[in-house]
C-alpha cells in the first residue's frame, strides 16, 4: 500500500511540474520586450521538468527498494541542478548583470564535478565519496543562497529609497510600488521555501535511503513550494514593466 501510494505521489507531482513548466513556457510570448523575465521564466520551467524527470525516474525504477545509493544519487542530481537553476533564474530577476559567462561556467564546473562524485560514490559504494558529493551540494547550494540574499537585501533597500511615486515617470505610481516590494517580498518566501526543501529533503532521503514515507510526505509539500513558486514568478507578469524600469533605474543609480 505504502509503495502504491509514493508512486502516485510521485507521478502526481511530475505531473503539476509539468503542467506548470509548460505554462510558463507557452506564457513567454505575453512578453516579448523582457528578455531577463523570459529567461527566467524558461529556467524556471526547466527547473519544474527536470524534477519532473527525476519523480518519474524514482516511480519507475524503484531505486529506493533496489538500488537505495543510486535512489540517493539521482535526487541528489537533480536537486543540485534544481539549486543552479533556480540561482540563475532569480538572482537575475534581482541583478540583470548577473548571470555572465563567468558565473555559468562556475556553476556548472561545480556541479558537474557534484554530480559525478556522487554517481561514482553509488556505483561504487563509496562512503568517503558519497560524504564529498553531499559536501559539495550543500555548499554549493549555500553559496547560491546566500548570493541571492545579499542581492534580494540590497535591491529591497534601494526600491524602497526610490519615491512613492514619480510624475515624470508613469511606469512608476505608488500602486506599482507597492506590487513590486510584493514581490520581492514573494521571491524571498519562495528561496526560503526552496532552501528548506532542497537541504531538507536531501537529508532526510540520505538518512533513510529505503524508507517510501519520507518520500510522500516531501513531494506533498514539494507540490506546495512549487505551485508557490510559480505563481509568484507568473503574478509578476502582471508589473513587469514597472519592475523591470525600477531594477534599471536601481543600477544606474548604483553607478
Amino acid at each position: 500500500m505504502i509503495v502504491q501510494l509514493y508512486n502516485i505521489v510521485l507521478l502526481v507531482a511530475a505531473v503539476a511540474n509539468i503542467v506548470m513548466g509548460c505554462s510558463l513556457l507557452d506564457g513567454n510570448k505575453g512578453y516579448p520586450d523582457f528578455e531577463v523575465y523570459r529567461r527566467s521564466r524558461m529556467l524556471t520551467a526547466l527547473t519544474y521538468l527536470v524534477f519532473a524527470a527525476g519523480f518519474i525516474a524514482h516511480s519507475k525504477l524503484e531505486w529506493r527498494l533496489l538500488w537505495p545509493a543510486g535512489a540517493t544519487a539521482l535526487s541528489v542530481t537533480y536537486f543540485h541542478i534544481g539549486a543552479v537553476l533556480f540561482g540563475w533564474s532569480h538572482i537575475s530577476l534581482l541583478n540583470p548583470n548577473y548571470l555572465t559567462r563567468h558565473i555559468v561556467i562556475r556553476d556548472v564546473a561545480i556541479l558537474v564535478v557534484g554530480v559525478v562524485t556522487c554517481w561514482t560514490a553509488a556505483a561504487h559504494f563509496s562512503l568517503v565519496a558519497f560524504h564529498l558529493s553531499l559536501t559539495i551540494f550543500f555548499l554549493h547550494a549555500l553559496y547560491i543562497s546566500y548570493i541571492f540574499y545579499r542581492t534580494l537585501l540590497r535591491v529591497r533597500r534601494l526600491t524602497g529609497a526610490l519615491p512613492q511615486s514619480d510624475a515624470n515617470a508613469s511606469w512608476w505610481t505608488a500602486e506599482n510600488r507597492l506590487m513590486v516590494i510584493g514581490f520581492q517580498r514573494s521571491i524571498r518566501v519562495s528561496c526560503h521555501l526552496i532552501v528548506i526543501f532542497g537541504l531538507g529533503s536531501i537529508v532526510i532521503t540520505a538518512a533513510f535511503p529505503t524508507e517510501q514515507w519520507p518520500y510522500i510526505v516531501l513531494m506533498t509539500l514539494g507540490i506546495a513550494v512549487f505551485c508557490y513558486i510559480y505563481y509568484g514568478l507568473a503574478n509578476y507578469g502582471s508589473v513587469i514593466e514597472a519592475g523591470t524600469n525600477a531594477t534599471e533605474d536601481i543600477i544606474h543609480r548604483q553607478k
